[in-house]
């Protein structure tokens, strides 16, 4: 096990790498407070927030603008079942504004074969030599954050980027078989 970090030495990680940040996201919900009452009225109305509410995730956005002009790289899979589940539904919906920012966002249906090799937990690879990995309780609620810097156990996390990221769907091109209670 590697080191735990607190929320401070979490949010750093994402000034302090060099070249490129990397996030393999393997859960069809995250129950994060803040995310709450967007999800809801997304659901509801179709409404993606980009006003009052996308101010919750403008200082992420920005971060990565920034970082990218620097020349920095953020990439992420996501692993998804099909349908989407309600809460990937508006993570997919709300994709465009992370892509906008300089995010190289692509998915990866959970029944492609590809999905058996990797790990079933969610990671951030910071330029391919430390980890973040984010542990979550049975409420789906983010609990630890742990940080690897082993050499040795670092190469499985570059292994699994590597197989996702080369079998996993560009955005724009990703359609995916939407959960059908889904109304816009």
């Amino acid at each position: 096990m590697g080191r735990l970090l607190n929320d401070d030495e979490f949010t750093r990680q994402f000034s302090d790498f060099q070249r490129s940040a990397w996030k393999l996201e393997v859960r069809d919900r995250y129950n994060v407070s803040e995310e709450a009452e967007t999800i809801n009225r997304f659901l509801r109305t179709g409404d993606l927030g980009r006003g009052q509410d996308h101010a919750l995730t403008a200082p992420w956005h920005r971060n990565v603008t920034a970082t990218v002009e620097e020349g920095k790289s953020w990439q992420r899979v996501r692993v998804v079942s099909e349908p989407l589940s309600d809460y990937i539904t508006w993570e997919h919906a709300v994709t465009r504004f992370n892509i906008e920012a300089g995010e190289d966002i692509r998915w990866l249906p959970r029944h492609h074969w590809s999905v058996d090799e990797l790990p079933d937990l969610d990671f951030w690879l910071f330029d391919d030599t430390w980890v973040c990995v984010l542990h979550f309780d049975d409420d789906d609620v983010p609990h630890q954050l742990e940080r690897i810097d082993d050499p040795s156990e670092v190469v499985r996390y570059r292994r699994w980027s590597e197989i996702a990221w080369q079998h996993a769907i560009v955005h724009n091109e990703f359609a995916p078989e939407r959960h059908t209670g889904f109304n816009t």
